[in-house]
């Protein structure tokens, strides 16, 4: 449940920002779904991962930007190296590191890393453990179902487009 409702808090985001920015609404991200899965597992490894230091906030800070940077980066030269494209690029932004992240966007994921350890995540916990055992079975099983399914067809069919993709000339 955490990681699509990370997923579709990044979708949200993405999509918010580029009809904010562009005017136009864009589905971004490599599938074709409402989810961004590197803000599902973004979410998920800083809930289990960087828990531990919740307790130490400016450790805590640093460390999940530099979680986010390397999750950021490795999944940005992934795309690239085998898709051939680029769905972002912060080419041009200050301290930013072969266009795949910047100083701006690990702050930025350190700030919602930070509101998912303090605030988001103990209040979906509490909402999720409101919801029978059986319902989240099933309404997990239902999602995985649909993502799984996403995810082959956009394995070999991505996502691309105006507002989505740059082709990477060789």
């Amino acid at each position: 449940m955490f990681f699509f409702t990370f997923a579709f808090i990044g979708w949200f985001w993405e999509v918010l920002l580029h009809l904010i920015t562009d005017g136009t609404f864009v589905n971004r991200g490599t599938m074709f779904g409402p989810w961004l899965p590197i803000y599902g597992f973004g979410g998920l490894l800083i809930l289990l991962v960087l828990k531990p230091i919740k307790d130490k906030p400016i450790l805590f800070f640093i460390s999940t930007m530099i979680l986010a940077g390397i999750l950021e980066y490795s999944t940005a030269w992934y795309l690239e190296t085998f898709k051939g494209m680029k769905w972002w690029d912060y080419t041009g932004y200050f301290l930013n590191i072969d266009g795949r992240i910047c100083l701006e966007g690990l702050l930025i994921f350190a700030f919602g890393g930070s509101g998912v350890i303090y605030f988001v995540g103990p209040q979906l916990n509490e909402l999720y453990l409101k919801i029978a055992p059986k319902v989240r079975i099933i309404t997990c099983s239902i999602l995985v179902f649909f993502f799984g399914t996403d995810a082959i067809y956009s394995s070999v069919h991505p996502n691309t487009g105006n507002g989505v993709t740059k082709s990477i000339k060789s």
